[in-house]
């Protein structure tokens, strides 16, 4: 079977790794980023080197560009491996080049399969066939260079859902050759309420505000305290309980299963995940408390949980704690600017309306 014609977009660690990687398994990637400047050695040369987990080499890219509708034209799937906060802005410029008969996969989404259709539509451009999001990247990576990028950790387990959901089947078997680790769920909204970085890293860097403030630090190595750790657990049982009382099932990939190794098997990253990544030491860095761990996880990720939880009337105290607590640590209110269902225009339907707008698409398909 030949591979896929992939456009990847962005410039992000996760963007070089998803290049790199599918290039390697025999897809044809393009690759487009926006800065030209910083984009040069692989202008230059249309090669990445990925070190990681299981794949290693210098990939050939079938084109580098930093221009949209050269990257977009005849791709069958857009992958978008960018912060929840870029989604609605590229949606807008990609709207006058996208195709209706392509798969749009943004990794992760935090819902971000709504938003990218809205924008598209309001931009007056061609919805593609469907839009998918993953519940975490398929790589935790980190470039180490102009054109090289380390990955040692690859998802094992990656719940991946559609929107809208009733093509879910035909989509999903597109993906699924280029991610045969993608596990699907019910509908884009069970996706998003898979996401591991909004559970993990708010309070990693709530928390560790301090040595972060301080200087490089890795918050996944001296930044994980048993305290701490009873923090992230106690926000991820609260989003299990807002699952619960959408009605979505099992697996809810408990972060349990990233932290204790005996259940590893069965969540996101498998076996030796956590120790392959302290021990890379790649994540001993330079961090702000306006990092994406807090302008995405946060101020898209867990406000969307809280809106949700209230929703559905489920109890969410720790994780409005967090978006109180980093509001306050940044000086600017996240929830009220946040990605909450009444911003999405989500509030109000119940329950049922809701599966069924994530199910059929609603008024935009």
């Amino acid at each position: 079977m030949s591979g896929i014609s992939v456009a990847v977009l962005g410039g992000s660690n996760g963007a070089y790794a998803a290049a790199a990687d599918l290039a390697l398994s025999g897809h044809r990637i393009r690759l487009w980023r926006r800065s030209a400047a910083d984009f040069e050695p692989v202008l230059r040369s249309g090669r990445i080197r990925i070190e990681g987990d299981g794949v290693s080499g210098e990939a050939v890219l079938e084109r580098a560009t930093t221009d949209l509708k050269e990257v977009l034209d005849g791709a069958e799937v857009v992958l978008v491996p960018l912060p929840a906060t870029a989604q609605e802005d590229l949606a807008a410029r990609c709207a006058p080049y996208l195709a209706s008969d392509q798969v749009v996969l943004l990794i992760p989404g935090t819902l971000g399969s709504l938003v990218f259709a809205r924008a598209v539509k309001q931009a007056g451009g061609t919805l593609p066939w469907a839009l998918a999001e993953t519940g975490t990247l398929p790589y935790l990576a980190r470039k180490v260079g102009p054109a090289t990028v380390r990955a040692p950790v690859k998802a094992a387990n990656l719940p991946t859902g559609v929107f809208p959901g009733e093509r879910s089947t035909q989509a999903l078997s597109l993906l699924s050759r280029l991610y045969p680790s993608i596990r699907p769920c019910c509908d884009a909204l069970d996706a998003a309420l898979t996401n591991a970085g909004t559970v993990i890293h708010p309070p990693l860097v709530l928390l560790n505000a301090g040595p972060i403030e301080a200087g490089r630090y890795d918050i996944h190595a001296s930044g994980t305290t048993a305290g701490i750790l009873r923090v992230i657990y106690a926000v991820d049982a609260e989003r299990i309980r807002i699952r619960e009382a959408l009605g979505y099932p099992a697996p809810h990939y408990e972060l349990a299963t990233y932290y204790e190794e005996a259940r590893a098997a069965e969540g996101l990253y498998g076996r030796g995940a956590k120790q392959k990544l302290v021990r890379s030491g790649l994540w001993n860095e330079r961090l702000t408390l306006d990092h994406r761990y807090v302008s995405e996880d946060v101020a898209l990720g867990l406000t969307l949980f809280t809106s949700l939880a209230a929703a559905v009337a489920v109890e969410a105290p720790v994780s409005r704690a967090v978006v109180t607590l980093s509001s306050a640590l940044l000086g600017r209110d996240l929830q009220a600017s946040g990605r909450t269902v009444e911003r999405l225009g989500l509030s109000g339907p119940g329950v049922p309306a809701l599966r069924e707008l994530f199910r059929s698409g609603g008024d935009l398909f």
